[in-house]
């Protein structure tokens, strides 16, 4: 098992640090779901505008990020719906 975060530490913004290290942001994620997540944020989408979610997200406000963290750990069964 890994520590993972629903809102991903790389989108980290000014002054997010308390958010990001909160008990709500931390999830314990097997290690093989671990990377099935990461490639996904890394990956082009077209639901993303053609960028990858990671790119997507750079600018968005917590919330946005935080709610695509949430939708991800569901699609790959991390969290239930």
């Amino acid at each position: 098992m890994q520590r993972g975060y629903v809102t991903e530490l790389n989108s980290k913004q000014l002054g997010e640090e308390a958010r990001i290290d909160s008990r709500e942001n931390l999830v314990s994620i097997p290690t093989f779901k671990h990377h099935l997540v990461t490639s996904w944020y890394m990956r082009k989408n077209d639901k993303f505008d053609g960028m990858s979610p990671r790119d997507y997200l750079k600018d968005k406000e917590w919330e946005v990020r935080n709610n695509v963290g949430l939708r991800a750990l569901v699609r790959f069964g991390v969290l239930m719906p």
